[in-house]
């Protein structure tokens, strides 16, 4: 089939610039609405019918966000006690009421860019990046935002400007915008995150921690009867968990051939993951007595160099689309197989850690023996339900090795990194060693800084004395989140 050039126009008057583009015979026969004739169509031209269909739905959407902004500026529909949004249910019924809230939002920033006196241009760039759907050159439409990713935009602005510094917001409204935009930006579950967690930014980082901790306190498994003699089990879970259990069942999870017969895997995805769920059970239950279950789970987060070490705020993101709070990333790093990629200030991988960031079995069973269980003060649940935990966190430099190391529970591992206390190990002669702990709120920083100013000053010192470098090892007084 042969491609006769031509020209057709597709659409019109997205915000006020027609579509025009090189047709195809894809394009002639939707341009005539043909579609009695899709069956003359090679493969790639109902690939490319496809893709001019979308491109039209979008430049369709950002004219609807123009001519809705047009009608509230009119006042259509008021005088007769219509709502807005039932207004324009009324009078476009076949749209879905989702279409219809999230063009209501634009509709009501751009109306505001345009009012004729004092315009409000503090969302001018997103409704721009809308009205980029219907241009007639082909990067520009590249790089659009979709009517429900600039609503999500809008909505996040009107939620916090009131309480945000106005240079932050616009600096974190554009850098979002950046992301979100173009046929390779964020899809609106990424984009629902990174607006979750720059929401958070605008808050203090205590009350980001504390609700933190509300929300884990609020976990639960919940038994109740199902269909058919079944059973539902009903699990909720914060941000951490799921990350956890995510990684877990995702690993055992995957559809695989039968090793016999080479069949495919007909189980549901949702058979599968009930059954990996079982299979983790089965398999911690069915441990032999007293063997370390350390590595627990192999989780991915990717997170800014500058966010881990705690120079700057931001958050952690799993493979899965979750973002964990940096805090909870340094908590994991202790005894799950926390694999972190870290990234520089243009998003390039600096590093990929590797498990051996965690203790060995022979560590555990050492630490075991030591501590006898958790070390944190009043606590007495036996060694089986610890973790080990790195005293100075292996982000800040410190090494897994037993004198940076010491036993800790869940709940106490969480306070622990909740309220940065310092711990060290004590070693007399004579006496088996044991964990000291600060329990004095940030003690772990305020040791961490002097260690570090430490360091300086020897580095000076050797500089200046012109000895040979040696590589010094990290003093066990150092504090703990590990």
């Amino acid at each position: 089939m042969t491609s006769t050039p031509r020209v057709a126009t597709l659409t019109a008057n997205g915000f006020g610039r027609p579509v025009v583009t090189s047709a195809s015979v894809a394009r002639q026969v939707l341009a005539h609405a043909a579609v009695d004739r899709l069956w003359t169509l090679e493969d790639e031209d109902v690939a490319e019918a496809l893709g001019v269909l979308g491109e039209v739905v979008a430049a369709a959407r950002a004219q609807f966000v123009a001519v809705l902004a047009e009608a509230k500026e009119r006042g259509l529909g008021t005088g007769q006690g219509w709502g807005q949004v039932d207004w324009v249910r009324a009078v476009a019924p076949s749209l879905t009421t989702r279409d219809v809230l999230d063009s209501e939002v634009v509709a009501q920033v751009l109306a505001a860019t345009q009012a004729p006196t004092a315009p409000d241009l503090r969302l001018e760039a997103v409704v721009d990046a809308v009205s980029d759907a219907s241009s007639p050159v082909p990067e520009v439409r590249a790089g659009a935002l979709s009517v429900t990713k600039a609503a999500q935009l809008c909505r996040f602005h009107r939620g916090i400007r009131g309480l945000a510094e106005p240079g932050w917001l616009a600096q974190s409204t554009a850098g979002l915008l950046g992301g979100a935009r173009g046929d390779r930006g964020w899809d609106e579950k990424t984009l629902a995150t990174g607006l979750r967690r720059t929401a958070d930014l605008a808050r203090s980082e205590g009350s980001v921690e504390r609700d933190a901790q509300v929300r884990r306190e609020h976990r639960s498994l919940v038994k109740g009867p199902g269909p058919v003699g079944m059973w539902r089990y009903t699990l909720m879970l914060d941000e951490e968990g799921a990350a956890v259990v995510d990684a877990a069942v995702d690993a055992l999870a995957r559809p695989a051939r039968d090793t016999g017969t080479g069949e495919l895997d007909v189980r549901t995805p949702a058979a599968r993951r009930a059954d990996a769920l079982l299979d983790l059970v089965v398999r911690a239950v069915g441990a032999p007595e007293g063997v370390p279950r350390q590595a627990k789970t192999s989780l991915v987060v990717t997170v800014p160099l500058e966010v881990l070490a705690q120079r700057c705020r931001g958050a952690g993101m799993t493979l899965q689309g979750q973002d964990l709070s940096v805090g909870v990333v340094r908590r994991l790093a202790c005894d799950a197989q926390v694999v972190p990629v870290v990234l520089g200030t243009a998003g390039e991988v600096l590093d990929q850690g590797m498990a051996r960031r965690l203790f060995d079995r022979a560590q555990i069973r050492h630490l075991w023996l030591r501590d006898g269980g958790c070390t944190f003060p009043g606590c007495s649940r036996p060694a089986a339900w610890s973790d080990a935990h790195h005293l100075v966190h292996w982000a800040d430099g410190g090494p897994t090795d037993l004198g940076n190391a010491a036993l800790l529970c869940r709940a106490h591992h969480t306070v622990v990194h909740t309220y940065r206390y310092a711990g060290k190990v004590r070693h007399e002669p004579g006496s088996k060693p044991w964990v000291e702990w600060d329990m004095t709120i940030g003690s772990y920083d305020q040791a961490l800084h002097e260690s570090r100013n430490r360091e300086h000053d020897g580095a000076h010192d050797s500089t200046r004395s012109s000895r040979p470098e040696q590589r010094r090892s990290l003093p066990g007084s150092l504090p703990a989140t590990g």
